[in-house]
């Protein structure tokens, strides 16, 4: 077990209307329509042509701001993003950014840094479940987000990718958020996954699997918890589209009044950020000493999946 104790999402410089602001977001108007009416979308985060480079310094600076009473004792910084956010040399540029944001040169020179430069919606709990492992890491600093500029990473067949950076500290140290258990699998059949062709059969059978594979992840990740599913509060989903989510509820048998979808609506798809961004708004929304649950739940590129049971008593340790 492990701790989150701080969990900062950064505004975006903007916010744009999926239905009237579909040529920004690389949509025709039907397109928009379908986005907006049977997906679920109606408000994307947005760069607003910011540079990656000033993009990301904003964010340091939100969690600088937040976090001035939490000495930044990271092991190690830890971006997941496509690539696109920072370029060729993501890993050098967000490193350096980071240190000159929250440390003196002394504090931040022995940070490691290093990037998964993947999409896959569920590299961060891969990425949980390396810190879970490695005990010699204390602290790590997780950053995920990206700045969707193009068509292939704003739009996919079943989301919309909006702007939005997190950043969340994995800590050892005992705090409101646990991290219970994590559980991740591949699926190596389906390795284009939703980019696989469609008139060779995969697309359809990865759909059908899409379902089990879920199913198959959420059930490891709460034996793991000794937890069942009645046990569990709240579902914090992955934002794709809605009725996605109205499949998959039915494929596990709870009901959607479960999932914690209202972000989908507000601020679209976040990359690998989903699942940190929609744990600190339902943590923002508890009242104080109250307990909840919770099964974060994530499927990717790939076909990758994970799933995590992140236990929060709410009180003054995490923002």
């Amino acid at each position: 077990m492990f701790y989150i104790s701080r969990n900062v999402t950064a505004p975006a410089p903007a916010t744009l209307n999926v239905a009237a602001d579909h040529d920004a977001l690389f949509l025709s108007a039907s397109s928009a329509k379908v986005f907006s009416q049977w997906y679920g979308f109606g408000e994307i985060p947005y760069y607003d042509r910011t540079p990656c480079t000033e993009y990301y310094a904003r964010a340091l600076s939100i969690y600088a701001q937040a976090s001035a009473d939490d000495a930044p004792d990271f092991d190690a910084v830890v971006h997941n993003h496509t690539g696109a956010l920072c370029g060729v040399f993501a890993e050098r540029v967000m490193l350096k950014s980071s240190r000159a944001s929250l440390t003196d040169k002394d504090v931040g020179s022995r940070w490691l840094g290093f990037s998964s430069s993947a999409t896959k919606c569920a590299t961060p709990m891969q990425l949980m479940q390396y810190f879970e492992r490695n005990v010699s890491l204390n602290n790590i600093l997780l950053v995920t987000g990206d700045i969707a500029d193009n068509e292939d990473l704003r739009v996919n067949p079943v989301a919309l990718s909006s702007d939005t950076i997190n950043l969340v500290k994995l800590t050892r140290t005992e705090s409101d958020i646990a991290v219970v258990a994590v559980s991740t699998l591949f699926d190596g059949e389906f390795s284009g996954g939703i980019y696989l062709e469609t008139n060779d059969g995969l697309q359809q059978k990865y759909n059908e699997h899409y379902q089990l594979n879920v199913a198959k992840v959420v059930g490891r990740c709460l034996d793991k918890a000794n937890l069942s599913l009645e046990q569990v509060d709240v579902i914090l989903p992955h934002n794709v589209n809605v009725q996605t989510w109205k499949k998959l509820t039915a494929k596990l048998g709870v009901g959607m009044e479960k999932v914690y979808s209202r972000n989908i609506s507000r601020l679209g798809h976040c990359f690998g950020g989903d699942v940190f961004v929609n744990l600190g708004d339902f943590y923002d929304g508890m009242k104080a000493g109250q307990t909840a649950h919770c099964l974060a739940v994530a499927a990717g590129i790939g076909a990758s999946f994970g799933a995590t049971v992140f236990t929060i008593t709410k009180g003054k340790d995490t923002e």
